[in-house]
């Protein structure tokens, strides 16, 4: 590369023509792609005379030399050391220094460096990106005889011409001068409507329906190819939308899409036996397509399964003749009774290149056309199926028996280890990678087909639908499963588990693997040892892993006596397996030991009370937590100093749940009168209950400071004294001789105690060491000290130091995770408030859109991404002019005003779009969608100001109206909002008066000035 950033091989001639080129494609807002670019490269490196004088014959090279020769001539070749020259060696900057404004002179070709971290002087392109599906070269030849399809109604004469090359050539010849001829385009006449059954089992083919697309889209065969979803609506009408949610889709009655010329082709993946096939619908939809365009079914279950669903298909031969208009009839190979009069064939196909190569001879074809295959008959009042009989609840073995007799060996196998784990597609498909290879679709269709499951009610977040195999089903499995089988099946989940959900994360399997392999799981954590742990947000990570090792490994708490010390018993097992079965049985023996008035029963009810409002199905009962915790409350009387510990962590929960300040103050209180209860008759301190104490008392200190009630300096008196009682329970931990997690927890907690108090940078990065020790070799803690060295650097001001912690914590994260989603977040957002160089823009722009593409799709990170990355778009735009840019940023700002579950984070982007729509030059946008977008501002953060007084939302919604109407000289209606904002900054004048962004306030100000004098 010379310093021009172009490839040095290429003459700086040539490199300025294709820069201006360049710069002249995208003053005409055309982005070209990798491919377009290289070729005018070519195209300016030949076409220039200056380029043949200076190329010379190369010798012949081998080894790496010969490859960096190639890679030249593509201008791809790697990154050599810059020949010596006597000008200045063109150096990268320096970690602390942001580079300098790349010259829109100077166009690179290089790639950027990961997350946008390109050189100064890099071009960007858009390159198409690699097909992710095997097998589709094969499915293309075997579907290439569709290119000869013609529709019984041609097409009508295309309006559109192209260059007739032959014609333009002989022309030319023939005059002696260049004389193009044009021609009409030609164009396929087909089209094709690909159709996926939007059923339970929709997730297990969506790889199979998208191999199918892209192969149709490159097919080069139809002139356009449609992917849409089959819905069975109320009443089982068929309909048709984009997605396979209808919640998320707008859904179109399926007869619209019907052709009667034959121009457009149907196919439609399904395994028919979702309710659309079982009541019929789905045929009689058949019946009215097929007798004007083709229609076809793609059926992924093996043919020996076909009989059970709701669409037969049977053997025989398809027949088509051109000549009479190209209608499909069938031969079947069997001798049974004939079909009814008024029934259509509709071609079964499989979902290989032979199946389908067949039936694209069949209407690809000239002539009559014969070709094996198969086919199932519908009728245009097709009947329902009949409901199945017997009892709902059949007897275990039984079913296990039938599923034996007819399934295939690798179904079966694939039954007995899905046993081990939670049944979701993306664990299932991960033991079908590591455990069952050679499985597929089809052997996990005849396990979600085989009645050995039943749907579970979908959660949220959950990456599809949720099974479970019916009762007793899962023990008689497991009982061919081997124990070491069963290991491994629970190391991948742990995996998993880690990837999905975080490090910071409970993973149950992974105790479970270690219980299986008779491995110490550790002493016995203490209750809430770390406060950055989360729960598993689904419930079966933790209860299968349980029933496995029950399976294997009998419960010594079945041979323990009753009443309180075998609910304790339980509640620990319940701490390290998550089985909320444990809780159930733990409650029924505190109950039972509180009403003998054994000791210490009500502290162990209250306990597994508190622990029951973390399970999954609590958490779906609104309000059922509260009663949970009201009802520990009440049990927890008494002066015993555990009593009161339990009392402060009920007490906070209760605050946790609803948000009302009185709990957390109780918490306070509670923890403060419980100081002389930490030591023992002698008047010695126990060490570990004292830390406890402390420990708990500075997290609710710290809850207290984080809350909007009391001034600045209030707050910030609240923070040190969190700090001070942080502080000593770390050095109490220490003196215990037993420092567990609790302890880099503790300073953690006292980091962001530290950090709200305003206390010096050097105290916080003195504190973040002792943590980083304390840490040893746990990835979650290592990674939240990471996390904290880089704010404290962001914090005073060391941007390039905060980018190294942010680089250094991205690299304890697992891929796809949610710990990297929010890291990612948080830095994006750290290079976007610098404001710096452009290439802290791109690079912080690559952070963000890896993160929306990590963070779960529906909540409030993804919408905090879209915020952030959407508001960086539009301020391109505002640099360069791109209307792209504007166009993407709107997009993504108005998914997070309509998606995020935060009301303040929707008033937030609300407010952003209203202003970027004010930036559409005249025409692009209706005039009226800016202040439709401010007004929903406002409303969305009246909602979420609820019963406080004023809130800096309001404020801002109304600043960013009256702004609106000032520039369309609505005077009396842009005075009428800054009045009303000026009242909501004058109110909240009192409560922050240090937080509060003064700037703007004037502004409030002088615009109310300015509108009242003139």
């Amino acid at each position: 590369m010379d310093r021009s950033g172009l490839p040095s091989g290429l003459p700086h001639r040539a490199g300025s023509r294709l820069a201006a080129l360049v710069s002249r494609m995208r003053e005409a807002g055309w982005e070209p792609t990798a491919e377009e670019v290289a070729d005018a490269l070519w195209l300016a490196r030949w076409a220039d005379p200056g380029a043949r004088e200076v190329t010379q014959p190369a010798p012949v090279q081998d080894g790496e030399e010969a490859a960096e020769a190639a890679g030249d001539l593509y201008g791809h070749r790697r990154q050599m050391p810059a020949p010596e020259t006597d000008e200045p060696e063109s150096r990268s900057p320096a970690p602390g220094r942001r580079a300098a404004t790349p010259s829109r002179s100077t166009v690179s070709l290089y790639a950027p460096d990961r997350h946008g971290g390109a050189p100064g002087s890099a071009f960007p392109v858009r390159a198409p990106a690699a097909s992710t599906l095997p097998g589709l070269l094969g499915m293309q030849r075997a579907l290439r005889p569709l290119l000869g399809y013609r529709p019984r109604l041609p097409s009508l004469p295309s309006a559109h011409s192209v260059l007739d090359e032959a014609a333009s050539a002989e022309l030319s010849a023939r005059s002696g001068a260049v004389r193009p001829v044009f021609g009409p385009a030609a164009r396929p006449e087909a089209e094709l409507l690909l159709l996926m059954d939007a059923s339970a089992t929709t997730s297990v083919w969506q790889l199979t329906f998208d191999k199918l697309r892209q192969t149709c889209e490159r097919l080069g065969a139809f002139r356009d190819v449609q992917a849409l979803c089959l819905h069975r609506g109320k009443g089982g009408t068929p309909l048709i939308g984009t997605g396979p949610d209808p919640s998320t889709t707008r859904l179109r009655p399926a007869d619209q899409y019907r052709d009667t010329t034959g121009r457009r082709l149907t196919l439609i993946v399904s395994d028919c036996v979702g309710p659309l096939w079982q009541d019929g619908g789905a045929q009689r939809l058949l019946h009215r397509w097929s007798g004007g365009s083709p229609t076809a079914v793609v059926q992924p279950l093996p043919p020996r399964l076909w009989p059970r669903t709701a669409l037969p298909g049977e053997p025989g031969l398809l027949v088509r003749d051109t000549g009479q208009g190209g209608p499909v009839t069938f031969e079947p190979d069997g001798y049974g009774p004939p079909p009814a009069p008024d029934a259509l064939p509709v071609p079964v196909l499989l979902p290989t290149p032979a199946a389908l190569g067949s039936w694209a001879r069949l209407l690809g074809g000239e002539g009559r056309q014969t070709v094996r295959g198969a086919a199932a008959w519908v009728r245009p009042r097709h009947h329902a199926m009949p409901a199945p009989q017997g009892s709902r609840r059949a007897d275990p073995r039984e079913l296990l028996g039938a599923f034996r007799a007819s399934a295939s060996p690798g179904a079966l196998d694939l039954a007995v280890h899905l046993a081990a784990v939670p049944l979701v597609l993306p664990v299932i498909q991960l033991v079908q990678e590591a455990m069952l290879p050679d499985t597929g679709p089809m052997e996990l269709a005849e396990v979600l087909l085989s009645g050995l499951l039943e749907r579970l009610p979908d959660v949220e977040d959950s990456p599809g639908p949720r099974y479970d195999f019916v009762y007793g089903v899962q023990e008689l499995l497991l009982q061919s499963l081997d124990q070491g089988a069963a290991e491994l099946v629970l190391k991948h989940l742990s995996e998993y588990v880690t990837r999905r959900f975080g490090k910071g994360t409970r993973n149950f399997p992974a105790l479970a693997v270690a219980r299986l392999s008779r491995r110490s799981v550790g002493e016995e954590p203490a209750e809430d040892a770390r406060s950055d742990i989360r729960d598993v947000p689904d419930e079966l990570f933790a209860q299968i892993p349980a029933r496995v090792v029950r399976q294997y490994i009998p419960d010594p708490a079945a041979d323990a006596s009753g009443g309180a010390a075998q609910a304790e018993l339980l509640l620990r097992r319940w701490r390290e397996q998550g089985d909320p079965w444990l809780l159930d049985e733990a409650r029924r023996h505190a109950e039972a030991g509180v009403a003998a008035e054994e000791e210490n029963a009500r502290l162990v009810l209250g306990q597994v009370l508190r622990a029951m409002t973390r399970t999954g199905a609590v958490r779906r009962r609104p309000g059922r937590a509260q009663e949970l915790l009201r009802e520990a409350e009440s049990l927890l009387t008494g002066d015993g100093i555990e009593i009161r510990l339990e009392l402060a962590r009920v007490q906070y929960e209760l605050w946790k749940n609803d948000g009302d300040l009185a709990p957390l103050l109780a918490a306070v209180r509670t923890l403060r009168g419980a100081a002389g209860g930490t030591r023992r008759a002698d008047g010695t301190l126990r060490k570990r209950v004292e830390a406890e104490r402390r420990l708990w008392l500075g997290r609710v200190l710290l809850e207290l400071c984080r809350t909007e009630d009391g001034g600045h300096a209030e707050q910030r008196s609240v923070a040190a004294e969190a700090a001070v009682e942080l502080g000593a329970a770390a050095d109490l931990l220490i003196t215990t001789g037993r420092p567990d997690d609790r302890l880099c927890g503790a300073l953690l907690d006292r980091s962001s105690a530290l950090r709200r108090s305003g206390a010096e940078i050097s105290e916080r990065l003195a504190n973040l060491d002792r943590a980083e020790v304390a840490a040893g070799e746990d990835g979650a803690l290592r990674l939240r000290c990471a996390r904290g060295r880089a704010r404290v650097h962001r914090d005073g001001g060391d941007l390039s130091a905060a980018d190294s912690a942010f680089a250094a914590a991205e690299a304890l994260t697992e891929r796809d995770s949610l710990d990297r989603a929010e890291l990612l977040t948080e830095w994006g957002s750290m290079l976007l408030d610098d404001g710096g160089a452009e290439e802290a823009s791109g690079h912080a722009e690559g952070l963000l859109r890896e993160a929306l593409t990590t963070a779960p799709a529906e909540g409030a990170l993804a919408s905090r991404v879209q915020l952030l990355l959407g508001g960086a778009l539009v301020a391109r735009y505002q640099r360069e002019q791109f209307l792209p840019d504007l166009y993407e940023g709107c997009h993504l700002l108005e998914l997070a005003a309509r998606k995020s579950p935060e009301g303040q984070l929707r008033a937030e982007a609300w407010l952003s779009l209203g202003k970027a729509r004010q930036l559409y030059p005249a025409g692009h946008v209706q005039p009226g969608r800016a202040r439709e977008a401010l007004t929903r501002s406002l409303n969305e953060a009246l909602e979420a100001r609820g019963a406080a007084r004023a809130s800096v939302a309001v404020a801002r919604a109304l600043m960013g109206r009256a702004d609106l109407h000032r520039r369309a000289d609505r005077s009396q209606a842009a005075l009428a909002d800054y009045r009303a904002a000026s009242d909501e900054w004058q109110r909240l004048a009192g409560e922050l008066s240090e937080e509060l962004p003064w700037d703007e306030i004037r502004e409030t100000r002088e615009r109310i000035a300015a509108l009242e004098a003139g």
